[in-house]
Parts: structure tokens; sequence; C-alpha cells
């Protein structure tokens, strides 16, 4: 049975993370959701491609975008890496109010933050242990 993650994580990781999901989609029954590449995103495609001047996705139809794909997945996996982003703390906090299951991978050094373990459902400091451990153990009715 193949699940149905929503993959939050900081703008300028992109390129990194998006090599990491098509890889772990290959190998496990995950499927994530990426709200930079799952979506129409004009902006994100300008920026690929290198256009000095992104047509910018206003934030009423970004933010609406994003949080119908977290409420139609079963849970969010959380890239935590160090550098800015604001929009994968706020998709962890919908997600934890929905009461979804939060995955989060922490690489900053910062996995005892109060914060994300009070909104982390379990955390993992790489992304192979994720892997590891969702190959392994996951089902839809946690949390």
């Amino acid at each position: 049975m193949t699940s149905e993650l929503y993959l939050a994580h900081p703008l300028v990781s992109r390129h990194a993370v998006r090599k990491w999901e098509q890889g772990i989609e290959k190998r496990t029954s995950i499927q994530l959701l990426n709200p930079f590449y799952d979506v129409y995103r004009p902006d994100i495609e300008d920026l690929d491609a290198g256009v000095p001047n992104p047509r910018i996705k206003p934030p009423e139809e970004v933010v609406p975008d994003d949080l119908a794909l977290i409420e139609r997945t079963e849970g969010l996996v959380a890239i935590i890496d160090g550098s800015s982003s604001i929009g994968t703390y706020q998709e962890m906090v919908y997600a934890y109010l929905w009461n979804k299951p939060i995955y989060s991978i922490v690489t900053s050094g910062k996995e005892d933050h109060s914060w994300l373990v009070y909104h982390s459902t379990k955390i993992f400091t790489s992304k192979e242990a994720f892997e590891e451990w969702i190959t392994n153990n996951h089902s839809s009715s946690e949390r």
C-alpha cells in the first residue's frame, strides 16, 4: 500500500531535497508530496530556470494550496537543515493541529529543541535513518 506524506522543507534546499525525494519514492512505498514541485508553481519554475524576476504566486494561493495538500495526506515529513524556513514550521503546526503524524528529519543539530520535540511524532537526525524506519515501521494508523 502506498502512503502519501507531505514534504515540508526550506526553499533553498529544494534541489537536494528533490533528489532525495525521488530516490526514496523509488525505494519505498512512500509518495512524498512536495509543494515546490507537485503543484503548479511558476515562481519556482522561474527560479530553477534562472529567470531574474520570477512570477510570484501570491500568498492567497500558496498557503491554501499547501494546506490542502497537508490535509489530504497521511502525515508530514519536515526537513530541518538549518536553513531559514518559516513555511516548514507553519506546516508542522497545521499538521499537528490536524492530528497528523510529523516525522522530522533534523540535520541542524537542534533535534532536542522543545518546539520540535513537542510537535514531532518522531525525530531523525538523518534522511537515511528516516528511510530505514519508515520502510520497516510505517503505519497510517499512527498518532
